[in-house]
């Protein structure tokens, strides 16, 4: 036998094909978008709040100017849904209220506070806080976890999350769950499931992922998906 060394046998990794390079490109794409609608959530959406926190807002000197979208003439008499928008710190927040001519009682059957003016009402907590009434538009939105998104919000998540599940069928098999359990995470606890779709399960690298190991199944998918939703909506409500 030669004395040689005999060089241990290499597995050769193929090259990176069209396809896989076209898959890396669109999961990219879907990375960059998420990111960008995560951004534009917390820039420009509104989180639903209460008249009561606006109030101990304006009264802390934490807020000093509202946009009151709706509303009725002073000579009115009668009693009319409006909405309050305002910002405090880097979020804006929009609550219901009631406003009422005359004024004959603080709150609905149903709970909700009753004004006779939002600009009367304020300025009893600080006078300097300033107004401004808008017309009643009833603006189209798309509510997601309690936030308020502009409209074409809805449309563009639609696309980003169609785009992402024909990448899950017709990519490469992925990494460290299945494609039904990728399946369950992208649908049952976005948006932390999806992002860690695209950012996880190897989609990124043009390079067929190399599987190592079990991998999650559907399943079990399902049932951490569940739980992964309902901790996500616990920690926007209390943090966000």
């Amino acid at each position: 036998m030669s004395a040689e060394a005999i060089a241990a046998p290499t597995t050769r990794q193929r090259r990176p094909r069209l396809g896989d390079l076209a898959h890396c490109g669109i999961a990219w794409a879907l990375l960059i978008c998420c990111v960008a609608l995560l951004v534009t959530g917390l820039v420009v959406g509104e989180r639903t709040s209460s008249y009561g926190d606006l109030r101990a807002a304006v009264a802390r000197g934490d807020v000093d100017s509202v946009v009151v979208t709706g509303g009725m003439a002073e000579s009115y008499i009668g009693r009319q849904d409006v909405t309050v928008h305002w910002r405090d710190g880097v979020f804006r927040y929009q609550a219901q209220v009631v406003e009422q001519h005359p004024q004959r009682r603080t709150e609905t059957r149903a709970g909700r506070p009753v004004v006779y003016s939002v600009e009367g009402d304020l300025a009893e907590r600080d006078a300097g806080v300033v107004v401004e009434r808008r017309p009643h538009d009833f603006p189209e939105y798309n509510e997601v976890y309690g936030w308020r998104l502009p409209e074409w919000t809805s449309a563009a998540t639609f696309v980003v999350g169609f785009t992402g599940l024909l990448l899950l069928i017709s990519g490469p098999p992925p990494r460290r769950a299945t494609r039904w359990a990728w399946f369950w995470l992208m649908w049952t606890a976005p948006p932390v499931g999806f992002l860690a779709f695209v950012v996880l399960s190897g989609v990124l690298s043009p390079r067929p992922p190399a599987q190592r190991g079990r991998r999650l199944t559907g399943g079990w998918a399902f049932l951490l998906a569940g739980v992964v939703g309902v901790a996500f909506s616990a920690v926007l409500a209390a943090f966000v």
